[in-house]
């Protein structure tokens, strides 16, 4: 029996065996990504997958880096034509959005980065559009890294929480809530650049 282009499998190579893999943990989690997991819905043999990633750490890498430089991209239109405290409230609410569109990619991303140096360097946009706006608040370029991690870190704080299911069906607005935790770290920001 022979078979026709329409039955055949479609040639892997390393971006569709990616692409499977950010379908995989879109739908399932980080942590359901597995080489025989990702093997299936490929429909071919997890053999074949290492012509394209050397191990699972390496497939959780790639997701991870990927998924930074996507927020990255995200984060990096969104600051376009904003400054100081406006700019970070911009950028507050883009990465509340990216992790509503993508919960498990942004999951990801926040974890310790298996090859540290590629994550990092993939979150340079990120980082460095959080930093234009933090210095553009007026600190002073010691002071950069640390308040950008901490207005990060107040932020995290309400995304994972909310992706998590923590506040369930409360009456509270979300939106407004979120609102106070952006105020609150921006304000602090903006009064350690002046003290």
């Amino acid at each position: 029996m022979t078979t026709t282009p329409e039955t055949r499998r479609a040639r892997l190579d390393q971006e569709a065996v990616l692409q499977a893999a950010e379908t995989l943990v879109d739908r399932d989690g980080y942590d359901a990504l597995t080489m025989t997991l990702l093997a299936s819905e490929l429909d071919t043999r997890v053999s074949s997958l290492y012509n394209h990633v050397a191990n699972l750490d390496d497939l959780r890498a790639s997701v991870q880096i990927r998924a930074m430089r996507l927020l990255g991209d995200h984060v990096r239109r969104a600051a376009m034509g904003h400054a100081g405290a406006d700019g970070l409230r911009v950028l507050s609410h883009e990465l509340r959005a990216f992790a509503r569109a993508k919960p498990e990619r942004y999951a990801a991303i926040t974890r310790p980065p298996i090859d540290r140096e590629a994550f990092f360097a993939a979150a340079l946009e990120t980082l460095e559009a959080l930093a234009v706006m933090v210095r553009s608040a007026g600190l002073a370029e010691d002071q950069v890294l640390t308040t950008g991690m901490a207005v990060f870190a107040a932020l995290h704080g309400f995304v994972s929480l909310e992706a998590a299911g923590y506040f369930g069906d409360i009456e509270e607005d979300l939106d407004s809530v979120y609102e106070i935790v952006i105020r609150g770290a921006v304000t602090a920001a903006v009064l350690e650049a002046t003290h």
